[in-house]
């Protein structure tokens, strides 16, 4: 679910909703159990604000501590990812969802019970929960490609009036004043404008984050020693879920060894510089896994690798992300002259990708059943290209000869 960056409006909306609760859910506890919200960074500032006019250090201190609590959760957030980023690792958002459960799990042992003063220790247990809140707006921001917010709704509820505007003008755009049975037809077909989608989004992060808040207050006034575990439940399971499903890497083919290749001295002979091999692979063997970061990977492949071949594993499951992820490392490969080879796709998968356009964006005879298919598509394709270059050349002499 976190693997990778979310492209999608539906991956957007998915983690929207699944997680803008927890914001509005963990804000309304602290209110109640401690004295103060923890994820409104306006607020704070105000509240400081107020405190340094008024001359009173204590409030100062208080809230400038919140302040701070949520700018490092944001930067231990961009420390792990990015750090994660450059060595490769696989799934990269869930040691930032795995510490924020743990935070939550801090901020629990300090809620009242049966009424007990916890007055001493509320600038502690809210800075946590400031911390832990920054650290998941960090996260999801950075997953959503800068679109969704999760524990502040002052920008959401914003850009719903802008994008709102937007969506009526051009809904009364196109429908003429004498065309007014088009109105329910054209309102059906309006959801796949861009500004309709967005609108969806905000309001379903308005709503998770409303919902929260709510159930909150229930479970505050039911169990309220153990109201902040129902959110931990649901970190523990995002994490659990990504561990239980492992994510493919993509490594190197032995030419020599590989079972796939009943040639392969032949192969590591003749196959050119030019061409790169490359396989999915999954430590845990062959069980159902998801796709790797396409995009880190392509990123790393040798420069003189103008051709590049990937085996598909069948037990590589794509879900739209993954597809999407996909879809870029082709354009990426495309803008530096380069081809992809994807080898041993099956039905499903090819239907997959099918569906989101990266078939129809590949040449389909870049889709192979197997790998030695794959290779000799890559020689041909190799050979192509070079024919072009030296017509190109031929043509550069020839008009320097008639100059």
């Amino acid at each position: 679910m976190l693997s990778a960056r979310a492209y999608s409006m539906k991956q957007k909306s998915r983690l929207a909703i699944s997680l803008s609760w927890i914001g509005g859910y963990t804000n309304v506890i602290a209110l109640l159990a401690l004295g103060s919200v923890v994820s409104h960074v306006s607020g704070t500032v105000t509240q400081l604000g107020k405190a340094l006019g008024l001359r009173d250090a204590a409030q100062g201190a208080f809230f400038g501590g919140l302040l701070a609590s949520f700018l490092a959760g944001a930067v231990v957030s961009a420390l792990m990812t990015e750090t994660a980023k450059r060595r490769g690792w696989r799934s990269k958002y869930i040691l930032p969802i795995a510490l924020e459960a743990v935070l939550l799990i801090v901020v629990a042992q300090w809620i009242p019970h049966d009424g007990m003063s916890v007055r001493y220790a509320a600038p502690f247990a809210c800075g946590v929960a400031s911390f832990a809140m920054g650290l998941q707006n960090a996260t999801i921001t950075k997953i959503s490609g800068a679109v969704v917010r999760t524990t502040h709704l002052t920008g959401i509820f914003t850009d719903l009036g802008l994008e709102g505007v937007q969506y009526m003008f051009w809904y009364k755009d196109r429908l003429t004043s004498h065309r007014w049975e088009r109105a329910g037809r054209l309102l059906r077909i309006s959801f796949r404008h861009p500004s309709a989608q967005r609108l969806v989004l905000l309001a379903s992060i308005a709503t998770s984050f409303g919902l929260g808040s709510v159930l909150g207050c229930w479970a505050y006034a039911h169990w309220a020693s153990w109201s902040l575990y129902f959110p931990v439940c649901f970190l523990l399971m995002i994490v659990y879920m990504d561990v239980r499903r492992p994510i493919a890497d993509i490594k190197d083919i032995d030419l020599l060894n590989d079972p796939e290749l009943r040639l392969q001295g032949i192969i590591s002979r003749l196959l050119p510089r030019e061409i790169g091999l490359y396989r999915f692979a999954c430590t845990q063997g062959n069980r159902s896994h998801r796709a790797p970061n396409f995009q880190l990977w392509v990123s790393r492949v040798p420069e003189h690798c103008r051709v590049v071949i990937l085996a598909i594993s069948s037990f590589t499951r794509f879900d739209a992300n993954a597809i999407l992820d996909l879809e870029a490392a082709v354009k990426l490969l495309h803008t530096q002259g380069r081809k992809l080879i994807l080898s041993g796709i099956t039905t499903v998968q090819f239907r997959a990708l099918d569906n989101l356009g990266v078939a129809k964006m590949m040449d389909i005879s870049n889709l192979c059943p197997d790998l030695e298919f794959a290779i000799v598509r890559a020689m041909v394709l190799l050979e192509y290209g070079k024919s072009s270059e030296r017509d190109s050349a031929d043509e550069f002499y020839a008009a320097i000869a008639a100059a």
